[in-house]
């Protein structure tokens, strides 16, 4: 399949050497439809430096890059967002992505978004509730509000589906995808699965 996005090599890194720790002992055999591995547990330093690489994909660098910021307009305003600064926060049952911005008015600020997950006995699956407004300076809040809350949920999927994308494929030749995450405080457990048969293809088939 074309236009698919390729997993990041720093994925596949993290995962390789959790393996070679036997700290993940997720099969490398291609799994059934339905069938879930053990659980991947990223530790805090690990999340936050995945989560820059994470940042750079949701805002759309799938390449390497040495650009720092991106720019979002809306109308006449403008905010820089400093995606090569983004740090991702765990605690139980919670997940906290902190993105430093700037603009005129404000000078650089910091606005922060707090997603509730699941946690060890309370499982949600990738369910995960906000607040309707961010953390962070009124002004850039009340024209970027939804924005930046749909940019850090998007990284936080980029880094969940990445990892567990990492882990393997199923038997038709796709990516596992994540279908459990919880948090504590000392990081996140993603637990990857290969998609139903009835789901049809994650468009991430292996060439052959």
């Amino acid at each position: 399949m074309t236009g698919a996005k390729p997993i990041s090599p720093e994925y596949t890194r993290f995962v390789a050497a959790e393996r070679r720790a036997e700290r993940f002992g997720g099969s490398l055999e291609p799994i059934q439809g339905g069938a879930v591995l053990e659980p991947l547990v990223v530790k805090g330093d690990d999340v936050s430096r995945l989560a820059i690489e994470a940042a750079k994909r949701a805002a759309g660098f799938f390449r390497p890059t040495k650009r720092t910021e991106v720019v979002w307009v809306n109308g006449d305003s403008e905010l820089a967002v400093s995606v090569a600064a983004v740090r991702v926060e765990t605690a139980l049952g919670s997940v906290v992505v902190s993105i430093p911005v700037r603009c005129d008015q404000t000078g650089p600020a910091e606005v922060h978004v707090t997603f509730a997950v699941g946690e060890p006995g309370r499982p949600a699956g990738l369910y995960a509730a906000t607040h309707r407004r961010p953390r962070g300076p009124r002004l850039i809040v009340d024209t970027w509000g939804d924005s930046i809350v749909a940019y850090a949920w998007k990284l936080v999927l980029e880094l969940v589906s990445g990892l567990a994308g990492a882990t393997g494929k199923d038997t038709r030749g796709n990516r596992l995808v994540p279908v459990e995450l919880e948090a504590t405080q000392d990081g996140l457990a993603i637990v990857p699965m290969a998609r139903h048969r009835f789901a049809g293809s994650s468009g991430i088939a292996s060439r052959r």
